[in-house]
């Protein structure tokens, strides 16, 4: 081969090492993990909403208030703790916070009334003591055949010596204030059937009781709203002297009380409510109405 011929070379064989190298692969970044669950920030939203309930239930609500404390701390809890949904846990502090607030609140107001209906129920008897004493010494021996009868003229309208007769309108204060003009309708004293057809799945009354329905008529006079069914207890005194609630029972009543929505200046409405009463001697009961156990008035059995 002379030296004017050009050298050819043969190409280079697959998988050589003249082939250029692979470009890198680039990382792949990990998948974002779900955040996790905290149980911590349910258990405070649950126990908030609980104690926030119970903050408007007398005498339950000096409980409720350590509720709300222990859903502050479970709140607080799952505040701090790192990497965890938060959404339940401020739910939960809010909730307790109100519930708190109010359970401490709502707390000071039922113990004050309730005072101020023991002086009450004090001054009356002490009251009704010192007549029967003067009645003795200026009767010169006279008594009454029935020593549970009271005149009809002593003591003022509305107590349980002088309940006020059906149909009456009393007039009761809040804080020394106009609040509500009540009248009562007339009461069915024994409303079994009444019940019964109202709803199927009502009980019956337990035995030796029977349901009686009252209607009431209220017109509420304060500065604001009111609203009956929360304002407003009822409960009737058996010529026993045991007292009976719509706690006792639940049962639906037609065009119950609690149907009532809030009220206006000068605003009326009327609406039934149905208690289990005892069978014997259930007309010389009485009922009575209240505000937050203060303001006491009395009215009739029956008509």
């Amino acid at each position: 081969m002379s030296d004017s011929q050009q050298t050819v070379s043969s190409p280079p064989e697959f998988g050589g090492s003249n082939l250029p190298p692979a470009p890198p692969v680039p990382p792949v970044a990990p998948a974002p993990l779900a955040p996790t669950s905290n149980p911590f920030g349910l258990v405070s939203l649950i126990v908030g909403a609980v104690a926030f309930v119970g903050a408007f239930i007398p005498i339950v609500n000096y409980v409720s208030g350590f509720a709300a404390i222990a859903g502050l701390v479970f709140g607080i809890i799952a505040v701090t703790r790192k990497g965890k949904p938060k959404g339940l846990a401020k739910g939960g502090i809010a909730a307790s916070g109100v519930a708190l607030l109010l359970s401490i609140v709502l707390a000071i107001v039922y113990t004050i009334g309730f005072v101020a209906a023991v002086n009450d129920a004090q001054g009356l008897k002490s009251g009704t003591s010192s007549s029967d004493t003067s009645g003795d010494s200026s009767d010169s021996g006279d008594s009454l055949t029935d020593p549970t009868e009271v005149p009809s003229n002593e003591g003022e309208v509305g107590t349980r010596t002088n309940p006020a007769p059906i149909g009456t309108t009393i007039a009761t204060t809040a804080d020394g204030e106009p609040e509500y003009e009540i009248t009562l309708g007339a009461p069915t004293l024994n409303a079994d059937a009444i019940i019964a057809a109202e709803n199927q799945f009502n009980d019956a009354a337990p035995a030796g009781m029977q349901y009686a329905m009252l209607p009431i008529t209220v017109t509420y006079q304060g500065t604001t709203t009111g609203t009956p069914w929360m304002d407003l207890d009822v409960s009737f005194v058996s010529a026993a002297g045991t007292t009976h609630s719509e706690l006792d029972s639940s049962v639906v009543g037609p065009a119950p009380l609690s149907d009532i929505n809030e009220l206006y200046p000068a605003g009326t409405a009327t609406g039934n409510v149905v208690i289990a009463i005892p069978t014997a001697d259930a007309a010389t009961g009485t009922w009575v109405i209240s505000q937050s156990f203060s303001d006491q008035k009395f009215y009739s059995a029956a008509q």
